[in-house]
């Protein structure tokens, strides 16, 4: 089999600004991080949702508006719903502004097994991706990673593997964003079961 080495080196942004997630436009950076906290009301609906609701699947394609009504229907009344659906507007409001989208597409996920065990670049421009509970999305730098003739990627040294934290936002670049072709973020879903269950918010461009 073939391999081939990531074409280039790209770098990733992290601050505690918000703005960090423009740097995303910055085209020697192909991953923007948001390093936030989560307050007590969001950390404990989202742990709420993982303990008592381990089936809960939303995906949804709308404007603001119809998300927030979407979710208003699905989510569970407890403590911090409305705090949790606050946020979840936030983040779809910051991400169709940022770029330029009517529609969002939604999925909001209980999970209790890996979504995408595999390293992997996703097909799409860009991708939000947020943990409110549980371990978070874990990536490596591409000059850490082998690709193949079919897209398929190796991580050369496990060494290098990088997580992140619950809380924070980020934005992977994927395959199809402009001049990014074979430079996509290298990702995985980490370990995930009913005693470690995770609550994944992820947004797309559609």
């Amino acid at each position: 089999m073939k391999h081939v080495t990531a074409n280039t080196t790209l770098l990733h942004a992290e601050t505690s600004d918000p703005i960090a997630l423009t740097r995303i436009y910055n085209s020697k950076v192909n991953l923007a991080i948001w390093d936030r906290p989560l307050n007590n009301l969001l950390q404990a609906y989202s742990r709420s949702l993982c303990t008592s609701h381990q089936q809960l699947q939303i995906k949804f394609c709308g404007n603001l508006t119809a998300i927030e009504k979407n979710l208003q229907l699905e989510l569970p009344d407890n403590t911090g719903k409305q705090d949790f659906i606050d946020d979840v507007v936030l983040l779809v409001d910051m991400f169709s502004e940022l770029f330029e989208m009517g529609n969002v597409g939604l999925r909001l996920a209980v999970l209790t097994k890996a979504m995408c065990p595999r390293f992997h670049v996703d097909n799409v421009p860009v991708r939000l991706l947020t943990t409110y509970y549980g371990a978070a999305t874990e990536w490596v730098d591409n000059q850490h990673t082998w690709r193949d003739e079919r897209g398929r990627v190796e991580v050369s040294d496990l060494a290098r593997i990088q997580s992140l934290q619950a809380g924070q936002v980020s934005l992977f670049k994927g395959e199809t964003w402009i001049g990014n072709k074979g430079k996509g973020v290298v990702h995985r879903s980490p370990v995930a079961d009913t005693n470690n269950p995770r609550c994944v918010l992820t947004l797309d461009c559609v």
